[in-house]
């Protein structure tokens, strides 16, 4: 199961607070935590203790946080040896406050993020032509995403796009697109169909026939949704105590990236990747909340949920 995650990296600055600020508005008495993350970081470290074996290109900075992530990466058993340097940017930065309630608000300073230009794709070529799956998401420039999908597409591999922060898709990258995973949000914007609750089937329909084959639309608490030209599936939302929804998403995609690069997406990926999420949630921070494959493993048995593939 070779996953080749393909994103951004990011060290996290996160306030825990009371409720999230509103416009002019100071939350006093927070906590502050540092951590590392990064959408393309979490996915490739989800993946990784999920039971892939991972390669990670990103872009990191001109700044001591560089080593620190290609160190944290090297322990989770990710392959690094593609990792750019930029020495002209800071790796990247997330600001990011999380209520009590466990919703978020996140800003996003890039940095060495946008450093991982089109141009740079002929440096890492060769894991695109080992990999079983290719996973990416929208933290670093369209214009590199979309060259990397069409390459991998014609070479015969799957691709795995998460476009967060959303992003419009055009005609050819959405027909190289082999799974598209969007949030309720991110489905509506790209559909440009609104969301009420009721319509899922409508916005799945409209991104199918934009091009990609598989959609999965995650729900947060009330689970997730995937269509296909074959099946329609709809699964429940997992029951546990959420305290932090950051990395739900990304623990969710590297979750199904470890699972399609073996098999088509069905509903036991789609239960092993909602599980892996549910399991985030009730942690905090981003990659700190990430399970291992046996705690998902256990929490599967637990709730008498079907396993059958080997890892």
């Amino acid at each position: 199961m070779k996953v080749v995650v393909i994103g951004s990296s990011n060290i996290d600055m996160v306030a825990q607070v009371s409720h999230l600020p509103a416009p002019g508005e100071t939350v006093g008495d927070a906590n502050f935590m540092q951590s590392l993350g990064g959408k393309g970081a979490n996915q490739a470290v989800a993946a990784a203790r999920l039971g892939g074996f991972v390669t990670f290109v990103t872009s990191l900075g001109n700044d001591m946080y560089a080593d620190i992530l290609k160190n944290h990466f090297k322990k989770e058993g990710i392959t690094t040896d593609y990792i750019i340097d930029d020495v002209n940017h800071p790796t990247g930065t997330a600001l990011i406050f999380v209520a009590d309630s466990g919703e978020n608000c996140i800003a996003v300073a890039p940095g060495a993020n946008y450093s991982l230009l089109p141009g740079s794709i002929t440096h890492f070529s060769k894991v695109i032509d080992e990999a079983d799956i290719i996973v990416m998401q929208a933290e670093i420039p369209y214009e590199t995403i979309k060259k990397i999908a069409l390459s991998a597409k014609k070479k015969g591999k799957k691709v795995l796009f998460n476009p967060a922060p959303a992003c419009l898709i055009d005609e050819e990258l959405m027909k190289a697109i082999d799974i598209l995973v969007v949030n309720e949000l991110e489905a509506s914007f790209i559909s440009g169909i609104d969301y009420t609750d009721n319509n899922l089937e409508e916005i799945a329909e409209t991104l199918l026939k934009a091009g990609t084959s598989n959609v999965v639309i995650t729900l947060g608490s009330q689970g997730a949704y995937m269509k296909n030209a074959k099946e329609t599936i709809q699964l429940p939302g997992c029951k546990v105590n959420a305290i932090d929804t950051i990395a739900a998403g990304d623990t969710f995609c590297g979750a199904l990236a470890v699972v399609c690069a073996k098999k088509e997406i069905d509903r036991e990926a789609l239960n092993f990747a909602n599980t892996a999420a549910a399991i985030a949630v009730t942690r905090s921070g981003a990659q700190p909340s990430i399970p291992t494959l046996d705690e998902v493993k256990h929490f599967m048995l637990e709730k008498e949920l079907a396993l059958s593939f080997n890892f």
